[in-house]
């Protein structure tokens, strides 16, 4: 069995390292260079404070994996479980805020409703007339989404997968509905499965396959300030606001807005971000006033037309769908990975079954 696998991000790599252990002849197609798309421009939080059982469970197994692949790749990630924060400043987010605990508990997620007062227990310069109601998981965390790429990219090549950079695919063949396999830079590479891990650019894909399946294209931009004594543990996410924050070992201030939805695939950044983030990140967190910020940049991630990953078998057999995981791709990409595997090896997956594609010819 040869497999094809579109896309070098978190998604692709674990796919194409889960298939490659147990034996299956793997090729990975990047257009540009590892860390290029979204896996390499985002600020590194992992959460079990989502809103869906299905995937509080993908969430759960990759951080299983993370533990298991640092060591048995020998790679360090850099991973830090200190916790999050999410806070809210409206009712209607306070609501969903309490639903999300309560449905988080039911699956086993360690998240608990506490007041903005208690939030200052975990960072003392929190403003707490910034909120009026949050919540804590002790099991979430930060890692450094580099490492994360560099260790699977090692694990794949140690057992044989073939990744190739600066090779995009133009051309994706089959006969009968039937995959036959790709074109990248005029070559032909035969595959039996060819699986759309493109993240941002899962549409174009998609269209040169022959697939009518349109995910959403959200950018989001993000900055680093100067670095300052540590004293930011657990990461923080503003759902009124829609900002978040973080601390790196160096001490630097991660943070930015959540992604708006775009029509292009600009990874330009803008002067109305800083403005906007420097005003509402001040609002949460007096102390960052002043601070210098260093660099910030942009990047683009996609969501399924329904706001869920699309994972799973397609119309054309053999063409196989990974993408749409919005922001939660350092949370879920890893299990992600895992499930697509199996999909490919056993010819179906019911733990997947929620986010068929096939759903959207349903509706």
């Amino acid at each position: 069995m040869k497999v094809a696998v579109i896309g070098g991000g978190i998604v692709g790599l674990s796919t194409a390292y889960f298939l490659a252990k147990k034996g299956i002849e793997v090729t990975v197609f990047e257009k540009k260079y590892l860390l290029y798309g979204a896996s390499g421009r985002n600020f590194g939080g992992i959460t079990l404070q989502l809103d869906s059982p299905e995937l509080i469970k993908l969430a759960k197994r990759s951080f299983q994996l993370y533990d298991k692949l640092s060591s048995e790749i020998g790679f360090n990630i850099l991973l830090r479980r200190d916790g999050g924060i999410r806070t809210a400043n409206s009712e209607e987010d306070l609501k969903k805020l309490k639903r999300d605990v309560t449905l988080q508990n039911s699956v086993g997620v360690r998240s608990k409703i506490i007041s903005p007062e208690e939030v200052k227990d975990f960072i003392p310069d929190f403003n707490e007339d910034s909120a009026i109601i949050a919540s804590y998981c002790e099991d979430d965390g930060v890692l450094f989404p580099w490492p994360v790429i560099w260790c699977l990219a090692k694990g794949c090549k140690e057992f044989g997968v073939d990744i190739r950079l600066y090779s995009e695919v133009n051309k994706i063949e089959s006969e009968n509905m039937s995959i036959r396999g790709v074109y990248a830079n005029g070559e032909f590479f035969k595959a039996d499965f060819v699986v759309n891990a493109g993240g941002a650019w899962s549409n174009h894909i998609n269209q040169i396959a022959g697939i009518e399946l349109r995910n959403k294209i959200i950018k989001e931009e993000t900055c680093v300030t100067e670095s300052i004594k540590p004293w930011l543990n657990p990461y923080i996410l503003d759902l009124t606001r829609q900002v978040y924050l973080c601390q790196t070992v160096r001490g630097e201030i991660v943070g930015g807005i959540v992604g708006r939805e775009s029509e292009t695939l600009t990874t330009s950044s803008t002067l109305d971000f800083l403005i906007e983030f420097s005003k509402k990140a001040v609002e949460i967190l007096p102390k960052l006033k002043g601070l210098a910020l260093l660099r910030q940049w942009a990047g683009v991630y996609d969501k399924g037309a329904d706001n869920m990953p699309v994972l799973g078998f397609t119309k054309i057999e053999g063409f196989v769908e990974a993408n749409g995981l919005g922001k939660l791709g350092m949370s879920i990409g890893l299990s992600v990975g895992e499930e697509i595997a199996k999909l490919i090896i056993r010819g179906e997956n019911n733990e997947i079954k929620k986010f068929d594609p096939l759903r959207f010819l349903k509706s």
